[in-house]
């Protein structure tokens, strides 16, 4: 189950970091910052996992965190896909490792299904016409 929710977040970043490309991504080309990421992916877990007020600073200080470590790992990896997918599945454990004192158990529980159903969506469609 954890390899899943783990290959999931890695889809989902991934999508993220991707979907900035100038060649015509699904963000019109846009290159978000680290702190631009940092903020999106703190927006919806507020809203999705019902953070508490405290819980604020440190769940955006770890997206933060993991939004410049995707990025350098992006500029690093010079195209290599595989070495980003080991990448990226090394950095969603241990975000999820930052993020398990900082959450509820139930707030992890709810990360780790938005994340894997997140990752779903982003997944490319085969034979889909």
């Amino acid at each position: 189950m954890k390899k899943i929710a783990f290959l999931a977040f890695l889809l989902l970043t991934t999508s993220f970091v991707f979907a900035q490309r100038p060649e015509g991504g699904g963000m019109r080309g846009r290159n978000f910052s680290a702190e631009e990421i940092a903020k999106r992916n703190t927006d919806w877990m507020k809203k999705d996992l019902n953070l508490k007020e405290a819980q604020i600073a440190p769940v955006d200080s770890i997206n933060l965190l993991y939004a410049k470590a995707q990025l350098a790992l992006f500029q690093s990896a010079n195209g290599d896909r595989e070495k980003i997918r080991e990448a990226m599945t090394k950095l969603g454990v241990k975000k999820e490792e930052s993020l398990t004192p900082v959450l509820t158990k139930e707030q992890l529980n709810l990360y780790k299904k938005r994340v894997s159903e997140r990752g779903n969506s982003n997944r490319p469609r085969r034979n889909a016409g």
